[in-house]
């Protein structure tokens, strides 16, 4: 049970993390809200998303993601947000920015030298 348990609390802060990359350059397209509702549900958390865009929508700030979290499945996380950039067609600035930061933020650099 426990393994479900965290499995929803990474593919939580997924959508977090997700959304943020979507509203990179300030806008959701609708191929990437597409594909977030794809997301959502083939993970298994519709109502998380539902949630996270009701939020929006009424005004409120996205909620920041867990990275602790996120950095158990740093390739998995980097994946899907791969896939969400190139959702609409094309890749701004603000989104290539934002993976760069997001690689950079998951997986640090392995420390070189040290003894």
């Amino acid at each position: 049970m426990a393994d479900a348990t965290d499995e929803t609390e990474l593919y939580t802060e997924a959508l977090k993390l997700l959304l943020q990359v979507a509203w990179a350059n300030d806008r959701l397209h609708p191929k990437e809200q597409e594909l977030l509702v794809k997301l959502a549900t083939a993970w298994k958390v519709p109502a998380v998303l539902d949630r996270l865009l009701a939020d929006r929508g009424a005004g409120k700030p996205l909620s920041p993601p867990n990275l602790a979290i996120l950095r158990t499945k740093p390739d998995k996380v980097l994946l899907a947000a791969q896939v969400l950039v190139a959702a609409d067609g094309e890749v701004d600035e603000e989104e290539d920015e934002m993976m760069n930061e997001l690689r950079s933020l998951l997986v640090p650099p392995a420390s070189v030298g040290r003894r």
